[in-house]
């Protein structure tokens, strides 16, 4: 049996395919369109924070002026009481793996709640000016 030589072009190709491959399975669910945009808190004691999430990223707000940006990796759904509840796992530069549990609320204005915290976060353009969810 005679092997071919392999060349680094085949081989950096061979690379690519499977990080491709690899990557498209860490998503595992897409997410789903009512999750994407910026949700403001509603509770007083998380004034001013807000969650961005999109397809590739979340971001966290830690007050006006500060915000940490993470790669989303993976998202699982389960139903949950009656209600659609979502698991993203994401990473920061650091390479450490998170996970933030949440629920999707059908209600209007539609609000996200998260796991182990009081309070709903709306999505911003949903609040009008004067700060109030929009009814």
């Amino acid at each position: 049996m005679r092997f071919r030589k392999i060349d680094r072009a085949d081989l950096l190709t061979w690379a690519l395919a499977f990080s491709l491959i690899v990557a498209a399975g860490c998503i595992g669910e897409e997410l789903p369109a009512q999750l994407i945009g910026t949700w403001m808190a509603t509770s007083p004691s998380h004034q001013g924070r807000f969650i961005e999430i999109s397809e590739e990223h979340i971001i966290f707000s830690s007050d006006e002026n500060h915000s940490t940006f993470y790669t989303i990796h993976g998202i699982e759904s389960t139903e949950n009481q009656g209600k659609l509840a979502y698991t993203i796992e994401y990473r920061g530069v650091g390479g450490g793996s998170r996970k933030i549990a949440l629920r999707l609320s059908d209600g209007d204005p539609v609000a996200i709640e998260l796991a182990n915290q009081d309070g709903i976060w709306i999505r911003k353009d949903q609040i009008t000016p004067n700060g109030k969810e929009a009814i």
